[in-house]
């Protein structure tokens, strides 16, 4: 169970994850050893998934990014892991989202121009039979990037 200082170590972690451990312990009011070894306890349980850097696709040639909107002939478990699996090893695809509603997956996908974009299309969704149909919406500017999330309930409503 995460507590008040597990909360807000995660907190300042999304927002810049190399900040140094004494800055830290102070920002959250612990000592440094004891921060580090929360940082550590929340690294091992998985409430970290994974560090990152975050650099704009523009920034590694791909300058090109559409959302997709993808729908299955059937939404079986089964049908659903395997274009799923596919996808993951697209390296086009920068997230994919398995979603209600009527879509069943959501894709967000880098290209270096739409004849790149073109080809993949092919490669991976006009190849599976499982694809029904898809939309796409290229991205104009992005508004906003993923960051990071308070905690649930800090914020009123």
């Amino acid at each position: 169970m995460l507590d008040a200082f597990d909360l807000r170590i995660l907190a300042l972690l999304q927002e810049d994850a190399r900040i140094s451990m004494p800055d830290l312990a102070a920002r959250v009011g612990l000592s440094a050893p004891a921060c580090y070894r929360r940082a550590r306890a929340l690294r091992e349980q998985g409430a970290i998934a994974r560090e990152v850097a975050l650099v704009p696709p523009s920034t590694m040639g791909w300058p090109v990014t559409m959302i997709v909107l993808v729908t299955l002939e059937r939404d079986r478990g089964r049908i659903v892991e395997e274009i799923v699996t596919r996808l993951q090893r697209a390296p086009e695809v920068m997230d994919v989202w398995y979603v209600t509603g009527d879509h069943d997956l959501v894709l967000h996908v880098a290209a270096r121009d739409m004849a790149s974009y073109d080809a993949f299309t092919h490669r991976v969704l006009h190849a599976d039979e499982h694809v029904r149909n898809f939309k796409t919406q290229v991205v104009m500017r992005q508004a906003k990037r993923a960051g990071a999330l308070p905690p649930a309930g800090s914020i009123a409503n």
